[in-house]
């Protein structure tokens, strides 16, 4: 019994601690596959894989804000814009989530060029992070990715992500988690798409989001998915004009409960050819 016990307290003091030296960024719930998709990508799919900005063929931005599980405290906004370069394409993403209390606030920078039938993409975050009473910590990582077209409908590709610095007190030594993403892409039909996204962080099981995105006459749209991690229902849905798409999402814990969401979209006029 006294070996059992042992054992039990050594799994805790592991788990616990890794949970203090991996810090989790709170991220939004907006889920999108577009990164592996030619008539499905938006302004926020550089953030799966910055790859896809290889093949941007005009200028995207996005606002998006989310009330995670309903509390105010923990509501998030994020800003995102991409903008095609000749045959390569940048990004840049803004985040914000939390209240007086503990908040946090990223930037991301994305490079994407197009190799032919291969992409390949550069980006670099950083993540500023206080709580009240107590000093910031600041957190700077770098990821690479790259797209394949295996064929005219399916695509895939992967991305990494490391923690380069950190900036924080001697007594709270925390660092970012390196990440890992790959993912597929099936386009059946410009109005019909069908992604798998594959993630795992350190200090968190694999998860894995599945997605179906049909879209009804270039206005309206809708997306169904589950998440791996707690089986979250995840729901999306949108009405698009002009160039500008307005879209209500929500995710759905059994335990935590409803993460609500909206964002606007906006895209240029394609470019001809």
């Amino acid at each position: 019994m006294m070996r059992v016990a042992i054992v039990l307290v050594s799994l805790f003091l592991s788990v616990a601690a890794r949970t203090q030296t991996i810090h989790i960024q709170s991220l939004n719930n907006y889920v999108t596959g577009g990164a592996y998709s030619t008539d499905f990508k938006d302004a926020f799919s550089f953030n799966t894989n910055p790859a896809c900005l290889g093949n941007m063929n005009t200028i995207y931005a996005g606002m998006l804000a989310e009330r995670k599980w309903l509390l105010k405290e923990l509501g998030g906004y994020a800003f995102s814009m991409a903008v095609p370069i000749l045959k390569s394409g940048m990004g840049l993403s803004l985040k914000q989530s939390g209240d007086i209390n503990y908040h946090e606030q990223g930037l991301e920078l994305a490079y994407g060029k197009n190799l032919g039938a291969l992409e390949f993409g550069i980006c670099f975050g950083y993540l500023h992070t206080k709580a009240a009473g107590y000093p910031g910590i600041s957190f700077g990582s770098a990821g690479a990715g790259i797209r394949f077209h295996v064929s005219e409908k399916l695509m895939t590709g992967w991305e990494l992500e490391i923690p380069v610095f950190s900036i924080q007190t001697k007594t709270n030594r925390e660092k970012s988690p390196q990440i890992f993403k790959m993912g597929f892409g099936y386009e059946q039909t410009p109005e019909l798409f069908i992604s798998i996204q594959i993630e795992k962080s350190s200090g968190l099981p694999l998860n894995v989001i599945s997605t179906i995105d049909y879209r009804y006459q270039d206005q309206f749209d809708f997306s169904f998915g589950v998440n791996s991690i707690g089986g979250a229902l995840y729901f999306k849905s949108g009405w698009k004009k002009n160039g500008l798409c307005i879209q209500l999402y929500t995710l759905y814990e059994s335990f935590p409960g409803f993460s609500p969401g909206i964002a606007f979209l906006w895209e240029n006029k394609k470019r001809k050819g």
